[in-house]
């Protein structure tokens, strides 16, 4: 099945998704605010976490269900390849994050959609937990 928009009609309606200030990262924020932790929204570096716990080099993701394949493998195929593709393109490009702030000394959590949603209490143990394990006052 082909799409039913022109590709620059895609393009269009693609942009207007929004990647901050969404439903999930307020969410957090507000959890993150709410524990009394010190975090930076949206810092310029790289990878683009949602947010960091700098004295800590913790990075933290909020991850959307659909984008960042929940279960991808698990679930019925996508019909369409161009979500097939950009989700396993979200997917890879996780991984390569993921790696290369660990290897610069972050310590990086995701979160996902659902968690943040429904079970807030399991996302803010990780990152307690995370914030007490990590030893020593980094600066960047």
């Amino acid at each position: 099945m082909t799409d039913i928009f022109t590709k620059e009609k895609r393009s269009w309606v693609m942009s207007r998704i929004s990647g901050t200030n969404t439903k999930i990262d307020l969410k957090m924020e507000k959890m993150l605010g709410n524990a009394k932790h010190k975090f930076q929204m949206y810092p310029k570096m790289f990878g683009h976490p949602d947010f960091v716990i700098r004295s800590k080099r913790i990075a933290i993701f909020c991850d959307g269900d659909f984008w960042h394949g929940y279960k991808y493998y698990e679930k019925k195929r996508l019909a369409k390849k161009f979500w097939r593709d950009k989700i396993e393109r979200n997917m890879n490009r996780d991984i390569v994050v993921s790696r290369k702030l660990r290897r610069d000394g972050w310590s990086v959590l995701r979160c996902w959609e659902h968690d943040i949603n429904k079970n807030p209490g399991k996302c803010m143990r990780k990152i307690n937990k995370k914030i007490q394990n990590r030893v020593g006052d980094f600066r960047s």
